[in-house]
């Protein structure tokens, strides 16, 4: 295997061990290819004012933020609109005289010590969100050449790839509440990254008048939608892994309810069932007779036939 045959490998070790800041490492390991001093790797729509979720490598956390904000009037980033899935260098948009003269230059990438930029900005057909992955080198007189634009043609498919890898296997391996979950990742604006398919299914069938490239409702950490679906998140990152399923009778219960649900199907009986929710025997008892009564059976076996 080749060098770069390696690193690809690797790409696809990082996502397999799973973790967090994917992205981070996963560009740390290009500098076995390309030599760069910084690196950026952003995530969000060709009409999005930011990134939807980025990292960086050797810049300051501030750099995204500023970034975005020169989209305006930055050549580079047209010229990677233009020509998708290609990487690009600063040198072939502006040459040094004008990138050095220009404003882009003098108010922002001087700031942060960037004096040279090779980019690619890598589309998901399926999703409607662009990747960009930009590498710097804060020597002047140490352009990127022909080749790097080359190697980052090829590693830039794989980090996508494995990304998608990432998110999948957090999915698969994620312990679900119950078995009619479905789960997917969205970034802040509820675009998915990644989805099971029942988690489309869904939408499909709740929404079907709403594009599926994106939640059709605002990301909360739990509630309850008109349609008749219940939906959790719980933060991945700068991302979220949302949960979606359809009302079930035990979602009806308050949480404290709910809270006796969880231990008393787990076989707990009430004395220890009280002392992992810190309250009497009794109060667990008077609960679950209320969970009966709501649910209408009279049984533990019952209950958790309902409650799997």
């Amino acid at each position: 295997m080749s060098t770069i045959d390696f690193c690809i490998a690797d790409l696809y070790r990082l996502a397999a061990k799973g973790g967090g800041d994917y992205r981070r490492r996963a560009l740390a390991q290009l500098t076995q290819i390309i030599d760069f001093d910084g690196a950026l790797w952003g995530c969000g729509r060709l009409d999005s004012v930011e990134f939807h979720s980025v990292d960086v490598l050797g810049v300051d956390d501030t750099y995204p933020q500023g970034l975005a904000q020169t989209r305006g009037n930055n050549p580079f980033f047209d010229a990677l609109k233009n020509q998708l899935a290609v990487s690009i260098d600063m040198g072939s948009v502006l040459d040094d005289e004008h990138f050095y003269a220009s404003s882009m230059y003098r108010n922002f990438f001087s700031r942060y010590g960037v004096e040279r930029i090779i980019g690619v900005l890598i589309p998901d057909l399926s999703t409607g969100i662009v990747n960009l992955i930009s590498l710097y080198r804060f020597e002047k007189n140490n352009p990127f050449n022909a080749v790097d634009r080359q190697h980052l043609d090829r590693l830039g498919f794989h980090l996508v790839s494995g990304a998608s890898h990432y998110y999948f296997l957090h999915l698969s391996q994620r312990t679900k509440r119950h078995g009619q979950e479905a789960l997917a990742i969205c970034d802040k604006y509820g675009l998915f990254l990644e989805a099971e398919p029942r988690f489309i299914a869904l939408l499909k069938q709740y929404y079907p008048e709403e594009a599926l490239t994106h939640l059709p409702f605002e990301i909360h950490k739990h509630i309850e939608l008109e349609q008749g679906l219940q939906m959790t998140s719980e933060v991945f990152g700068d991302l979220y892994c949302v949960a979606l399923w359809e009302t079930r009778p035990i979602d009806l219960l308050s949480p404290r309810e709910q809270e006796v649900v969880n231990w008393v199907t787990k076989g707990l009986s009430f004395k220890e069932a009280a002392k992992k929710m810190g309250v009497a025997p009794s109060t667990v008892s008077n609960h679950l007779y209320k969970i009966y009564r709501k649910l209408n059976i009279a049984s533990r076996t019952e209950l958790a036939q309902i409650y799997s």
